[in-house]
């Protein structure tokens, strides 16, 4: 067996996070810019979409939310060991929580008000052993598979329909450049369909997390051999298939509707695994080495990614009509200079800024 040492295995997680946030921002990049109807895209646009679909779409939020799982077991065992309460995790939930229903003020596709929120159930699993927590996370990753099978087939029966609409409230708050107005309408109607919409998701997500943290539990004495990596990497790999033939012919029929919303989802439960294990053999083999900056510096930069993309809108007087090309040729200058600027501010200190925030947060004045 091909053991890594400790600090290797967390080197692993920081550029595994890095390689996850690049993904989440391309994720993002279209909400960002403003989701519309795929009938309202050019041709590169709409090539750029089945991309996205097939490779990136619901792969990166799976890899990241296995990765806060991971990092619950990393910090439970931390607290252990200093003997600290464990209620000092729930206060950086909190915190956590906080900063997510302000990032939601901004941005409504947020996803840290859900970690947080979800992570407080997490909680309840400190003391299970590990088989417990994979029969909790087969459960709730069943519970969310009937509902998707629910839409598709709903979709089968019923027609199928796009499930993307532009918002015409905020393209207007936009066009006349109203900052407060903006602001405002995330606050009184974006927030409150977001927490919504946390309620009904929060079960997958804390499958995701309990996978998370059983594989850092169960792998932390015995890391999986490089053999173990390529077979998992093909399998997963092979399983993707069958996802990738509905969802392109998906977007010969109804390129954003429930049907593709289902193979979509469910080919990020597979890939997400491939890119896992891709990323495993190219740390071992001393590859990835730039992504673990942007992975220690994951909530600066994630949060950062908002303040960027508003002021570029706003700027630019359009919401839901800049091209997706035009998007992506920002979305890599942004990865670029957070790469760059990620890797140089930590050689000098030890976290990120809001990092240091959350960790001040978390501990108080004592220094952990």
């Amino acid at each position: 067996m091909q053991e890594i040492n400790k600090n290797e295995r967390i080197q692993y997680l920081d550029i595994l996070r890095g390689f996850a946030l690049c993904g989440i921002l391309f994720v993002n990049m279209p909400s960002f810019l403003g989701d519309r109807p795929n009938a309202m895209m050019g041709d590169v646009d709409q090539a750029i979409r089945l991309v996205f679909d097939l490779f990136i779409q619901t792969k990166f939020y799976t890899l990241f939310s296995v990765l806060f799982g991971a990092g619950f077991y990393l910090f439970i065992q931390r607290l252990q060991q200093k003997g600290l309460p464990k209620t000092i995790f729930a206060r950086r939930l909190g915190i956590l929580l906080v900063i997510g229903l302000l990032h939601l003020c901004i941005w409504q596709g947020d996803i840290l008000h859900t970690y947080a929120l979800t992570g407080f159930i997490l909680l309840l699993f400190i003391k299970t052993k590990p088989i417990t927590k994979l029969l909790f996370a087969a459960a709730f990753q069943i519970y969310a598979l009937l509902l998707y099978l629910l839409i598709f087939f709903g979709a089968r029966q019923l027609g199928d329909t796009p499930v993307v609409e532009l918002d015409k409230t905020l393209q207007s708050f936009v066009a006349s450049r109203d900052l407060p107005g903006f602001l405002s309408h995330h606050a009184t109607v974006q927030l409150p369909e977001a927490l919504m919409n946390s309620g009904v998701i929060w079960p997958e997500i804390l499958s995701l997390f309990l996978i998370g943290a059983y594989l850092m539990e169960r792998f932390s004495a015995a890391p999986p051999t490089n053999r173990f990596l390529w077979w998992t990497l093909g399998i997963s790999l092979l399983l993707t298939l069958p996802s990738f033939a509905g969802i392109i012919q998906a977007h010969a029929d109804v390129p954003d509707g429930s049907i593709n919303l289902f193979y979509v989802w469910l080919s990020g439960r597979t890939l997400a695994i491939t890119y896992a294990c891709a990323v495993a053999l190219l740390v071992r083999a001393g590859r990835m080495q730039w992504f673990a900056g942007l992975g220690r510096m994951a909530l600066t930069n994630y949060l950062m990614h908002t303040v960027v993309f508003t002021v570029f809108v706003f700027f630019s007087g359009q919401h839901g009509t800049t091209p997706l090309w035009q998007g992506l040729l920002l979305v890599f200058l942004l990865l670029i200079a957070q790469g760059v600027a990620s890797n140089r501010y930590l050689q000098s200190h030890p976290q990120g800024p809001m990092e240091k925030l959350w960790r001040k947060g978390t501990y108080g004045k004592k220094n952990r």
